[in-house]
């Protein structure tokens, strides 16, 4: 009498990840017989319930298994190997979801996705659009926010592999790991730390780089690693893409980072710092006519004000004036432009 009962090793395999591809059509075969059903849920069952006995670690931050579930999802391969796990792992998921629930799919995910070292890991990326915040948590339980238009990407085993790659600008809270350091690389430079927050502006069309420290302790290092600087709170440093070279200063690191919370702070900053912050804050161009502006430093914090409320404010508070130029879509030659902000002395006449 031929035996119809499931092959309990073949479907361990395939649970635990690990199976052959001579394998594959019986395993399809079990997963589409809806007669094995009942012997596929007693396998399944038993699986579920030895997860349940080994140890798992105390901090339980599943978000990664979101990530990868995710990306193995819109990822295309050319594998017949993982395109058969992705259609039998949900095929199967989908018939005894109404024994084993949410929490199968998480802890069987962790099984399936957590340790496939014969891959190659799979690129995360996340952006925050113009005119918007972006909040994000990492797979190592470090979190942050990224500014508008900004980005990050990082391999799926950040876990054991802590390297992000940035463009635009992003605020970083890491979890210490002095194991693991944190690394984020921009297109010039690279920020090594281990658990410390700390913000970082690397937007390619402006001059310099910035890092601002606010608690613990960075490294900041060019991509030749020829030249470093090793930071302390309260400090930022510059980062001058003309020549190379790296320059610190004191600071009051919360007006940099303020920016995750919608403020706009100014602590007695000279124009220059402030035509600098305001064409990145409004996405607008800033320019300075003159240089007769040594009285011009400006204390305040703007929340939700628009551009043209933050200008009336300025002209109130210091000599300056202001034009606005143009800006917008030019329909006949079909071109965008950005808004120009012209800083002039006050009571200069400009026509």
């Amino acid at each position: 009498m031929q035996n119809n009962s499931p092959d309990i090793n073949k479907l361990t395999s395939f649970l635990n990840g690990d199976y052959s591809g001579k394998d594959a059509e019986y395993l399809r075969e079990i997963f589409c017989n809806l007669r094995k059903e009942e012997d596929l849920k007693h396998v399944v069952k038993k699986h579920w319930y030895k997860i349940l006995r080994e140890k798992l670690p105390k901090e339980k931050n599943l978000e990664h298994i979101l990530y990868k579930i995710h990306y193995e999802l819109n990822t295309k391969s050319d594998s017949r190997k993982n395109k058969f796990i992705l259609n039998s792992f949900f095929n199967w998921s989908s018939r005894v979801a109404a024994i084993l629930f949410l929490p199968l799919l998480v802890y069987t995910g962790l099984y399936l996705f957590a340790d496939k070292k014969k891959e190659e890991p799979t690129w995360i990326q996340i952006t925050a659009p113009s005119w918007t915040r972006v909040q994000f948590s990492l797979p190592d339980g470090s979190s942050g926010w990224l500014n508008s238009g900004s980005g990050v990407k990082y391999h799926s085993d950040f876990i054991s592999n802590r390297k992000i790659i940035l463009e635009g600008e992003a605020n970083f809270n890491v979890k210490s790991d002095l194991r693991k350091p944190f690394e984020v690389r921009t297109d010039e430079i690279v920020v090594i730390a281990t658990g410390t927050k700390f913000n970082i502006s690397s937007y390619q069309n402006e001059k310099d780089i910035e890092v601002v420290l606010e608690e613990g302790s960075v490294e900041v290092k060019n991509l030749g690693m020829t030249k470093s600087r090793i930071m302390n709170p309260d400090e930022l440093v510059v980062y001058d893409r003309a020549n190379g070279e790296l320059r610190s200063e004191k600071v009051q690191s919360e007006k940099y980072s303020a920016w995750t919370e919608g403020k706009l702070i100014f602590r007695n900053d000279p124009i220059d710092v402030i035509a600098h912050r305001l064409g990145r804050w409004y996405n607008v161009d800033v320019e300075i006519e003159g240089n007769n502006f040594s009285d011009a430093r400006l204390r305040g914090t703007f929340v939700d004000e628009n551009l043209e409320e933050v200008l009336y404010f300025m002209k109130k508070a210091l000599p300056i004036d202001y034009k606005i130029i143009g800006g917008g879509i030019d329909d006949e030659a079909e071109i965008y432009s950005r808004k120009k902000i012209l800083f002039i002395t006050k009571n200069r006449y400009y026509p």
